[in-house]
């Protein structure tokens, strides 16, 4: 099934490792087979990842975008599992970690960066809470 997708002028894209930017007229693009693709707003770079649940959301980014080395990130990917459970989180937080892993031993990493979208937005409410 293809999917079809509408860029603005400026937006970017991920489509596999390349990534495209619309110049000056919004875009419609047919994508006719399956291959990785992320939305310049659902894109969190390493540089940006400065929290735990962030980390997370860029090494499964790397997971999604290089599925055929998934495996080199799977080490960072549970150091980081690890330390968001050590932090005596919530059920929820811990509930939406649960998802977010069942995602990633189905290998639909698209699934997974969505639940982990989730984790991010919780950790920033929890946060601007604490600080607010």
């Amino acid at each position: 099934m293809a999917l079809k997708l509408t860029l603005r002028p400026g937006e970017k894209l991920l489509l596999g490792p390349a990534v495209l930017q619309c110049v000056e007229q919004t875009a419609k693009v047919l994508v006719l087979n399956k291959v990785p693709i992320v939305r310049d707003k659902d894109i969190i770079t390493e540089e940006e990842a400065d929290t735990p649940a962030k980390k997370l959301y860029a090494t499964i980014l790397k997971m999604y975008l290089d599925q055929e080395h998934e495996r080199k990130y799977h080490e960072a990917y549970f150091h980081l599992l690890r330390q968001l459970i050590a932090m005596n989180v919530e059920t929820k937080a811990l509930n939406l970690l649960m998802d977010v892993s069942e995602r990633i031993i189905e290998g639909d990493h698209y699934r997974a960066l969505k639940a982990c979208r989730k984790l991010v937005d919780y950790e920033a409410r929890v946060l601007n809470d604490e600080h607010g």
